[in-house]
Formats: C-alpha cells, structure tokens, sequence
C-alpha cells in the first residue's frame, strides 16, 4: 500500500518566495544576482532536502500530515517552526528549524539546521544536519541525517512570469534516512542499505504549481505543490505519494 503525504507546508512555500522577493529587496543585492531567474514560489521537492533557505531574519511554520505510517495503520503529523539568518548571496544564510514529530502526544522534538549559499548562474549549495537533538535516536522515525547538496534553476527555461525559471533540479548526498533503511525493512526482507545519493526535480506547470519527482535515496516520491499568496504572505500546500518502489514500507 502507498503512503499519501498530504500537508500544508508553509515553510516551503516561504523558501521558495525567498530569492524572487525578498532578496530583490535588499539594497546591496548584486546585478548578476537581479538578472537571473530564480526558483518560483511553490515547494520543489517533497521530502528531500534542497540548497535553497531561509534567511534575512525570516520566520516560517509549517505542518504535514501523512494518511498513514509504514507498516501502521495510524495517521502520522508533523509541526515545525523555524527562522533564517544572515544573507546567502553575499556570504552564508543559515535555516534553523525545530520539529514536533508527534502531535498527538505533543512530544519528539528535534532541530535541524542548513548552511546555505547562493553561487551565481542560478546555483546553490547547502550543507545541513536534521533529527538532532533528540531524546529517542528514532524518535521522529528518522534517525540523525546529515546531507550536502546543490540546487539549480535552469536559466534557458523561463516562466510565465519575468525572472523566475520553469525548471528546478536538486542533487545531494547524505547519511542516516538518505542511506539506511528501518530494522522493520530490513525484517520483511527489504534491501538493507540505500543509495547515499538523492535529488529532485520540479517543473512549473502553472505559476506557483510545480510537478515533483524525486528520490530520497531509499524510495521515489511524486507528487505537485502549490503557493497561494494570503495577505501579502505565502501559503503553500503540497500533496504527494511516498514509498513508490518495493525498496522500504508496505
């Protein structure tokens, strides 16, 4: 059985509003930077992490709600509030997040955080920690995950709308969820290791809607993310299908 990830994430949303308006505003942003397309507002990858980030003293919230977990038959939830720092175009942005993996009990806390940067012609790296600090190493069914990755938005291919791109690509390597699967997989016979490597791709279909594919590493997700603009903020909802291949789950 496949698992639906329905959820409102604002904080993607919020990441992907990031380089086309509020980095435009800051008056010391460099022309090559003004002349590029930047990423669009909606989310551009599902579960797997990208090189762009919060930063500019910006806070963002979100929450995610799967129809069940792999292997259960209960529903699981997610709540995460972080901000950002500094300025990822002329020297490092900085994206701290903490998450309560279980809402029901209102208990799994843990932090993440990115260390990201802007490289010029539509690029960005990012290196980052997630599920740190917890009191159960698989408390929020993760374990402690630490990746690197670059992100691109391809220059040739714009949007319906002026300085943004229509396509967006992540590739990254990690440890823990990116390369290990659960004791449960690997007692019902699933493969034991994954492939380090992951990535992302994401095409605009419609301004603000995005296509995503991706692979976590362990198993291929799809799904599409949308951003609605409320109130001079942006809101984003993102619903997808995780655990496509036989690699992990039920």
């Amino acid at each position: 059985m496949k698992r639906a990830i329905p959820g409102l994430w604002g904080l993607l949303a919020l990441l992907g509003l990031l380089p086309g308006t509020l980095l435009a505003q800051q008056s010391d942003v460099p022309d090559w930077f003004l002349r590029l397309r930047l990423p669009n507002a909606a989310a551009k990858s599902l579960l797997t992490p990208s090189a762009w980030g919060a930063a500019y003293g910006m806070m963002f919230a979100g929450a995610g709600l799967t129809d069940r977990s792999p292997y259960l038959e209960s529903t699981d939830g997610v709540l995460a509030l972080g901000v950002g720092l500094g300025n990822p175009v002329l020297a490092l942005g900085v994206q701290l997040t903490t998450t309560m993996s279980d809402v029901s009990e209102s208990d799994n806390f843990s932090v993440s955080f990115k260390v990201h940067r802007y490289l010029g012609a539509g690029t960005a790296i990012a290196v980052g920690g997630e599920s740190l600090f917890t009191k159960d190493a698989l408390a929020d069914d993760l374990g402690e995950s630490f990746y690197a990755v670059i992100s691109h938005t391809f220059q040739g291919a714009a949007s319906a709308r002026p300085g943004v791109g229509r396509w967006h690509a992540s590739l990254g390597v990690g440890s823990g969820r990116f390369a290990n699967t659960s004791p449960r997989d690997i007692s019902e016979g699933k493969r034991e290791d994954g492939t380090l490597v992951f990535g992302n791709v994401a095409v605009e279909v419609h301004p603000d809607v995005n296509l995503v594919a991706e692979w976590s590493g362990i198993n291929l997700h799809a799904g599409a993310s949308f951003a609605v603009p409320i109130a001079g903020k942006i809101m984003g909802l993102t619903l997808g299908l995780a655990d496509l291949t036989g690699y992990s789950g039920d």
